[in-house]
């Protein structure tokens, strides 16, 4: 699958005219992933902090910042709350609250909407809900150190057992294999690779006791089944036409992302060029931001302790009770 000499823009400029003909899925996975996850989660946490509370309206962030005070206290600290799995919970439940304020409604029950990707036919690994189930708790304990341990721990034995469930029912079942089920297992190893990065930190542990994790395989043996909704055969005839009547780079990225080079020298057409774009697209995702992923696991990760103050990054009512409280200790001084 893919071409390991075709750059990534290149393969997206072709995945960009492919899907116009015969959709197929954006294996882009959600920027909550690559942003809660990463070294620089607080900062990626304040702005979308920010972007959420900005999106309301004056009665709407007034009720929203009364759900976040209902769950955290008047104080609006988050242990950890910067960092990890703590923080894409709190982005979750920023996204989740907002929902709310403006009337939608949101299942407490299913998986995390739009957080893993949507399978057409419904399916998710076991794994989603799992994870999404403790996402949803993770705010209402994140200040009992205790608890948060013990939940954590429960939520990997969990995952561990969603595995064993899957591997009974047999390696050829067909939706462990498909395409977006590929890339919502390596969201899964993501997250439950943060998830002992996060127990490592409750118990001060070391960069060696994560490395035990990261040294076990992805349960998944294959590279994806992709499915279309489309002929493949007229779909590849319409698609040549619309890069020959593209722009030269779209061209030249057709020449660059052809299959490699056979025994003799000679480059040939793939069996399907939509099959083989798609292909390609996957890949880099798989090859690119797991990749990424794994190597930004890094000491430096480990050693994050950072909380989250709610009520100092707030734009509504936490921010002006701050305010009432400073003008009260400057006129009346001795009450403090």
């Amino acid at each position: 699958m893919g071409n390991m000499h075709c750059p990534a823009e290149d393969s997206a400029r072709l995945a960009a005219v492919a899907r116009v003909i015969c959709p197929f899925p954006n294996y882009t996975p959600h920027p909550h992933f690559t942003n809660m996850l990463s070294i620089n989660s607080s900062h990626h946490l304040k702005e979308h902090y920010t972007a959420v509370q900005s999106s309301l309206t004056s009665k709407q962030l007034e009720d929203f910042t009364q759900g976040l005070r209902t769950t955290f206290g008047r104080e609006g600290k988050v242990t950890l709350g910067g960092v990890g799995v703590v923080a894409l919970s709190l982005a979750v439940l920023f996204d989740t609250l907002a929902k709310t304020v403006k009337g939608e409604l949101v299942s407490d029950s299913e998986p995390i909407p739009g957080l893993f990707v949507k399978n057409p036919r419904g399916y998710y690994p076991p794994h989603v809900y799992t994870i999404s189930k403790y996402l949803r708790l993770v705010p209402h304990i994140a200040n009992n150190p205790t608890r948060m341990k013990q939940e954590t721990e429960r939520c990997i034995k969990h995952l561990d057992a969603d595995t064993q469930v899957l591997n009974q029912m047999g390696e050829k079942l067909q939706h462990t294999t498909e395409d977006i089920t590929v890339i919502n297992f390596m969201l899964v190893y993501q997250v439950t690779l943060s998830l002992f990065v996060h127990l490592n930190r409750i118990n001060n542990g070391t960069k060696d006791d994560v490395n035990r994790f990261r040294q076990t395989q992805v349960d998944n043996k294959g590279e994806g089944i992709l499915n279309f909704n489309c002929d493949p055969e007229i779909a590849d005839t319409e698609f040549l036409a619309e890069v020959e009547k593209s722009d030269n780079y779209t061209k030249e990225s057709l020449q660059k992302c052809k299959p490699k080079i056979t025994a003799v020298g000679e480059r040939s057409d793939p069996e399907s060029w939509l099959l083989h774009v798609a292909g390609m697209e996957l890949s880099n995702f798989i090859l690119l931001n797991f990749g990424a992923v794994i190597l930004s696991f890094s000491g430096d990760l480990l050693t994050q302790r950072e909380d989250f103050d709610l009520r100092t990054n707030a734009l509504g009512t936490w921010s002006a009770d701050q305010f009432l409280k400073f003008q009260h200790s400057a006129v009346y001084p001795q009450e403090n």
